[in-house]
């Protein structure tokens, strides 16, 4: 992908930390300091880390580039003692950010989602086909973010581009 290729489609790329959380939240409730979003399909920030919510006892952990295996640290330390998993899989997806007020629309084109206001805001996250192609949508504040495994990730940006084009 080119910096023009994404551009065209008003998309950065975005390089983060990611690493997958997995916890039985009810076990260890009250053990551990960390407090991850535990309503399906949202994200919040504790401590600098992003948490996305994948399912009941699933979460990606996004940080600054380069720093997933301080986070994983961080994280093996707050959670000790607990029956838990936590990996670094930084390079299992590539990072699109799109924005204007139009994404939206070029999203809603090949996702199953409601995308509408209504229903989808600054604070949600989800899984799902764009394209068909599996993604993980994560919406900020003027920008959704699309997680997609590199191998997709030319094939998604032509698929995106193509759909925003008129007519």
């Amino acid at each position: 992908m080119t910096a023009e290729e994404l551009a065209a489609i008003g998309a950065r790329e975005v390089a983060l930390a990611q690493v997958d959380v997995r916890l039985d939240v009810l076990d260890s409730l009250g053990r551990h300091p960390l407090l991850p979003p535990t309503a399906p399909n949202t994200w919040t920030v504790q401590d600098g880390l992003e948490w996305l919510w994948l399912g009941p006892d699933e979460w990606l952990v996004l940080a600054e580039p380069d720093a997933a295996g301080e986070v994983v640290a961080r994280l093996e330390a707050a959670l000790e003692g607990l029956h838990r998993s936590i990996v670094d899989v930084s390079a299992s997806r590539a990072v699109l950010e799109l924005g204007g007020e139009r994404r939206l629309d070029l999203l809603a084109h090949g996702c199953g989602l409601d995308l509408h206001p209504r229903s989808w805001s600054e604070g949600r996250c989800a899984q799902t086909l764009l394209g068909r192609v599996p993604v993980l949508l994560q919406e900020g504040e003027g920008a959704t973010r699309v997680f997609v495994r590199p191998s997709f990730a030319r094939w998604l940006v032509a698929w995106l581009s193509a759909a925003a084009e008129p007519g």
